[in-house]
């Protein structure tokens, strides 16, 4: 496909996801407060009193595995037992070193590769090369057309080509080998927000949320990318910032806690562990992660299935959907 074509279409799709209610009143969309399962391989997370809705997680080699075949089966299968509960359900595409090969082996799309925190080699998709967001924008509208209409959907978070292929970071890589490939402020920037505007576009009547770190132990990137979309006038404040390493500490990412504090924007959130890994929480404390998410403004927090299939901290549990439902409209 040459560029030419490839910026034709892109340009299409924005302009017909515009037309579709983009800009409508920011009353009418949906956002979702309290806890929400991170997972659940035990369904008994699901009948938890105090579980709101469940993330869904499949990666984009599951569900598009040849060029524009579709297969959302995975995510119908999970949806089974949360409309069987009638409880919300947010959306994550994983993408980054899960995405599927034949983006890299047949559409050509550059890539560099990493080492994982878990030694495994991945090949990452280089989100600054116009081929990544010109299949992702295919595959958004795919998703929209089987899923956009459904009221329980309530969060759909942006797919980045990153370690793990949601969180905003690559996991302890060297800031070297990164601006070996290419990567800068300007070109991360540019491009995980073309990727959020693809996504907002085609589900145009639900809340987006971006997962954001310190890139390149630079604050700077990920303020301006979460800035800047609070600001878009044509996003209509549908797109919050995301942090999936909540821990109750003040120490990891402290630039990036302040800024969130004092950003007037949603922000969703996800325990960075299990409560019975004590050492990854203040004071060995889980419920830490309550007082943090007050102090900075959090609306939503995914907890692993393993706090409410054990129903570890139910008062504290009940304290924080309490406190959403008050705060937040």
């Amino acid at each position: 496909m040459n560029k030419l074509l490839c910026t034709i279409l892109i340009i299409t799709f924005f302009s017909c996801s515009s037309n579709n209610d983009t800009t409508s009143n920011n009353d009418d969309i949906y956002k979702p407060k309290g806890l929400f399962t991170s997972s659940f391989g035990n369904e008994t997370a699901l009948d938890n009193k105090q579980v709101n809705g469940s993330l869904i997680r499949v990666t984009w080699s599951d569900i598009e595995p040849r060029k524009g075949e579709y297969d959302f089966s995975k995510i119908e299968q999970f949806l089974i037992p949360i409309k069987l509960r009638n409880i919300k359900w947010s959306l994550g595409i994983i993408a980054g070193g899960d995405s599927p090969n034949w983006l890299i082996d047949d559409y050509g799309a550059e890539y560099f590769e990493i080492t994982r925190v878990d030694e495994a080699l991945k090949r990452i998709p280089k989100i600054w090369d116009s081929k990544v967001n010109e299949r992702l924008a295919y595959l958004a509208q795919a998703l929209a057309d089987s899923f956009a209409d459904d009221e329980d959907l309530v969060l759909v978070y942006v797919p980045q080509m990153t370690a793990n292929g949601i969180e905003g970071h690559f996991n302890g890589v060297p800031t070297a080998q990164l601006t070996n490939v290419g990567l800068t402020a300007d070109n991360w920037v540019k491009s995980v927000k073309e990727t959020t505007k693809i996504f907002a576009n085609a589900f145009s009547n639900k809340a987006i949320a971006v997962e954001i770190h310190d890139v390149m132990d630079n604050t700077s990137i990920p303020k301006q990318i979460m800035t800047d979309l609070w600001n878009d006038n044509d996003l209509n404040h549908r797109v919050g910032a995301a942090i999936w390493w909540i821990s109750g500490k003040t120490t990891y990412q402290a630039n990036l806690l302040e800024a969130l504090t004092i950003f007037p924007g949603d922000i969703y959130a996800q325990a960075i562990g299990r409560s019975d890994q004590i050492e990854r929480f203040e004071d060995d404390d889980f419920t830490s992660i309550f007082n943090q998410a007050k102090t900075i403004g959090i609306r939503y927090i995914e907890l692993w299935e393993y706090e409410f299939v054990n129903n570890t901290f139910p008062l504290d549990f009940e304290n924080f959907n309490n406190y959403s439902n008050i705060t937040f409209e």
